[in-house]
């Protein structure tokens, strides 16, 4: 029996506490509420490979570039090819420039750059001529992650010990015995894992009892049906489960390693290469003198449409938050502008130490997936204050960066992931496509419904010719429909909140798989982790 506490009345209204652990964020809260009460940086227990970039061509062509400013410099100033690198220590990852073998670099000053024009134009025009031709590469995966601790018991233990009291000795004020915990992650990920937070909050952090639920299936019960496939944009990964008749299809479980994560360092390659590709512009064109210029600041509780009124504003003299909106006419001037009162070694460094919340403000805020069709598309300029500089963010970044999520060059891509899925699922189950149901932080990204829609409709106009012949005609009719009967849901929740408020509201079934002390003391507890993997949705 669970006991309760007459302390703190207001807390003991709440019979559970809800504990969502995502590859980003952590979230706190009791059961019955709309929103958590706390979140959280989820500590990083994973190991990534570092050289993600280095497999895509643009990091080749961000190197192409770098190698022509050292060539124009060197031929310059009759310098040794391996001295005149620019000082860029922070445009590449440790391992590239280890590989370098160069330790001498010196800065481009101001004046360096001026007496490269003359013999500098002939070198720059080859490598923009070399960048826009440059082949393509063959396909390569989008990197994975390791998890940190492996299959060590006694570091998961201690890692989990020290996060849950660091969540809970902020929130708690109620006795521990008196609760029980509503664990919502992925429960796919190894069961060591699962197993150490349970042992973790039952023996170190004294609570009552522990229950687990799919993260996958919780954002069920926000919506008025049984039949759906959940696809989650998530931080390191893309995933996608069909759930038919409220039976989740486990072994159709589909994943890509993708998601904000490789949206935030494409982001950075990104803003990396506008202002490189700016400089040898500067370098080939040779134009000293501007035009004048204005900058019209946008609040941020305006609306964005033409026709408000935009009042001026010194670009020197605004809020740290704040961003300015550049007109397309004053946009080419106003970026040349800025490359010549700021050093590129400076921007580039800059960039590369922007902290992950503003990558976060810049990708949700100013990036989406741009559709022609529709004509969603902007050409806007947006120049952004940060905690340590100042940058401009051009347009074709701000669209190409989320991108990444449906690049054809890696395999790892949504494209791949709903093609997989499909292929998988038979002709009765085919159904689960007419509710989709979207969650996770990536599917804030602007564009992105329709952006899955329409490379949805794109597989299935490709696959119509295969099923026919060869999972014949019935498969082929079935399909065929889909286009017209795809739904997309739409709780009035935010994506990223969507799996802890249904897993608030899922928490009062009485059917929870339920761990307490007697299944560590008995070494039943690991064993019942991998058996309740397979829990199923309940109304």
């Amino acid at each position: 029996m669970e006991i309760k506490s007459k302390k703190y009345d207001n807390e003991n209204d709440y019979k559970y506490y809800i504990l969502q652990i995502g590859r980003k964020y952590t979230y706190v809260g009791f059961s019955g509420l709309h929103k958590p009460i706390s979140v959280f940086n989820t500590p990083n227990f994973f190991i990534y490979n570092e050289d993600f970039h280095n497999c895509d061509n643009g990091e080749n062509k961000l190197d192409e570039m770098l190698k022509g400013f050292s060539k124009v410099e060197s031929n310059n100033n009759n310098v040794a090819k391996e001295e005149m690198k620019l000082k860029m220590c922070k445009i590449k990852n440790e391992d590239i420039i280890k590989r370098e073998n160069s330790s001498e670099k010196d800065k481009i000053s101001d004046y360096g750059i001026n007496e490269l024009f003359e013999s500098g134009d002939k070198i720059c025009g080859e490598v923009l001529e070399n960048y826009e031709n440059v082949e393509k590469m063959k396909e390569s995966k989008i990197y994975h992650y390791e998890y940190k601790y492996n299959q060590d018991i006694n570091l998961w233990n201690k890692f989990f010990e020290e996060f849950c009291f660091k969540i809970f000795d902020r929130i708690i004020k109620t006795s521990n015995k008196a609760k029980k915990v509503i664990v919502v992650m992925n429960m796919f990920i190894p069961t060591i894992i699962r197993y150490s937070l349970c042992k973790c909050l039952i023996e170190n952090l004294n609570y009552y009892s522990i229950s687990y639920i799919n993260d996958l299936v919780s954002p069920l019960f926000l919506c008025n049906c049984n039949t759906c496939l959940v696809v989650d944009l998530g931080y390191l990964n893309c995933r996608v489960l069909p759930i038919m008749n409220g039976l989740p299809l486990y072994h159709h479980y589909t994943y890509v390693y993708n998601g904000g994560f490789y949206i935030n360092q494409e982001i950075k390659r990104l803003l990396k290469e506008q202002y490189i590709k700016g400089k040898i512009k500067e370098l080939t064109n040779h134009k000293t003198t501007y035009e004048p210029i204005n900058f019209s600041y946008v609040d941020k509780n305006m609306s964005t449409n033409d026709g408000n009124e935009k009042s001026e504003i010194n670009m020197n003299n605004y809020n740290i938050n704040s961003e300015i909106w550049i007109n397309e006419n004053e946009s080419e001037n106003i970026f040349r502008k800025h490359l010549e009162m700021h050093n590129l070694e400076t921007i580039l460094n800059a960039i590369e130490n922007i902290s992950d919340d503003e990558i976060e403000a810049i990708k949700i805020k100013y990036c989406y997936l741009k559709n022609e069709e529709t004509d969603f598309i902007s050409d806007k300029y947006i120049l952004y204050k940060l905690q340590n500089g100042e940058i401009i963010i051009t347009p074709e970044t701000r669209w190409k960066a989320c991108e990444i999520l449906f690049n054809k060059k890696n395999d790892q891509n949504i494209y791949y992931l709903l093609s997989n899925i499909l292929d998988k699922l038979n002709t009765f189950e085919i159904s689960v496509f007419q509710n989709i149901l979207l969650v996770g932080g990536c599917s804030n990204i602007k564009g992105i419904v329709s952006k899955i829609a329409k490379e949805f409709s794109q597989i299935i106009r490709k696959k119509n010719n295969s099923y026919s012949q060869i999972s014949g005609k019935n498969k082929n009719r079935y399909i065929e429909k889909l286009e017209n009967n795809m739904n997309f849901i739409f709780p009035k929740i935010s994506p990223n909140l969507r799996q802890f408020l249904g897993a608030s509201i899922c928490s009062n079934l009485e059917n929870l798989p339920d761990y307490n002390n007697e299944h560590i003391y008995n070494n039943v507890l690991y064993e019942h982790l991998d058996e309740d993997v397979y829990m199923t949705f309940k109304r």
